[in-house]
C-alpha cells in the first residue's frame, strides 16, 4: 500500500491505503483480472468465495489470500482511526492481515503487492512502539519487505515510494531521496514519488522546491488523492508565504 506523510502543519494523506483516480483502469495482470472477476461479490459471500479459492490451486490462492489480507488491513486501518495503533482491536485486524499477506507471499515468492503490504504493517506497528528498540526492531522488518519487493522487481513504484517514506520517518534523508529519484528513473511522471519529495522539501522548510514537487503530483495526478492532497497542500503553504508578518514588539 502507498504511505503517506504527515509533515508539521500540513495535513496529508498518502499512506498504507490505496491512492486512485476517479476512473479503474481496465484490468490487464492476472491479478487485476482476479480483482475484477471477484468483484461480483460483496460482503461475507466475497469472503467466503476468497477462503474457497484460497485452499485450492496457484497463482489464485495467492491473490485470494492477499485480497483477505487487504481485507483485514482495511478494517485494522478503520480501527486505527479511533485510538491508533495500539488500538486491541486494530492490532488483532493488523495480525490477521499479517497472516494471509503471508500465506500469498509463500505461495508465490514472487508475488510484489503483498510484500509491500507486509512492510506497511510492520510500519504501522512500529508507530505504536514508545520504545527506540522497539522503533528500530519493526522499521527494519518493514524494510525487509520492502526490499525482498524490489529484490523482485527493482522498478516497483509504491516498494521504493515505501522504502523512502520509512528512511524519510527514520530520518535518513540522504537515502529517502535516493530511494525518490531512483523511483523518478523508473518512473518520472510518478506523482507517488513527486508527492514524497515534496513531503521531504516541506519538513526542511525549502517550501519553493515542495511546491514544484505538489505542482508536478498534481500534473500527474490531476483527478486523483493524491493531486488533491497536492493542491490543498500548494494552498497552505502559499497562505502561510503570502502571510503578513507581524510586528515585532519594542
Amino acid at each position: 500500500m502507498n504511505r503517506v506523510m504527515v509533515v508539521g502543519f500540513i495535513v496529508v494523506v498518502l499512506a498504507a491505503g490505496l491512492v486512485s483516480g476517479c476512473k479503474d483502469p481496465v484490468p490487464q495482470t492476472e491479478l487485476e483480472i482476479f480483482i475484477a472477476r471477484t468483484a461480483e461479490f460483496e460482503g461475507q459471500a466475497l469472503e467466503d468465495t476468497l477462503r474457497q479459492i484460497a485452499e485450492g490451486d496457484p497463482p489464485q490462492n495467492a491473490f485470494a489470500n492477499f485480497l483477505l489480507g487487504n481485507r483485514f488491513y482495511g478494517s485494522a486501518s478503520d480501527s486505527a482511526m479511533y485510538g491508533g495503533w495500539s488500538n486491541l482491536a486494530a492490532r488483532a485486524l493488523l495480525d490477521s492481515a499479517e497472516v494471509y499477506f503471508s500465506l500469498a507471499v509463500v505461495q508465490d515468492s514472487t508475488f510484489i503487492e503483498p510484500m509491500v503490504n507486509l512492510g506497511s504493517v510492520w510500519d504501522d506497528r512500529a508507530q505504536e512502539t514508545s520504545t527506540r528498540k522497539e522503533f528500530e526492531k519493526r522499521m527494519a522488518e518493514a524494510n525487509r519487505y520492502y526490499t525482498m519487493a524490489l529484490a523482485v522487481d527493482p522498478t516497483d513504484e509504491k516498494a521504493r515510494c515505501n522504502l523512502g517514506s520509512l528512511y524519510l520517518r527514520d530520518r535518513k534523508p540522504s537515502q529517502a531521496l535516493a530511494e525518490f529519484r531512483k523511483v523518478l528513473e523508473y518512473h518520472p511522471e510518478s506523482s507517488l514519488a513527486h508527492y514524497n519529495l515534496a513531503i521531504m522539501f516541506a519538513e526542511a522548510k525549502i517550501y519553493r522546491e515542495a511546491l514544484n514537487e505538489w505542482e508536478l503530483a498534481s500534473k500527474y495526478d490531476p483527478d486523483g488523492d493524491i493531486g488533491d492532497r497536492s493542491r490543498e497542500n500548494i494552498k497552505i503553504v502559499n497562505d502561510l508565504m503570502n502571510a503578513p508578518t507581524p510586528p515585532i514588539d519594542k
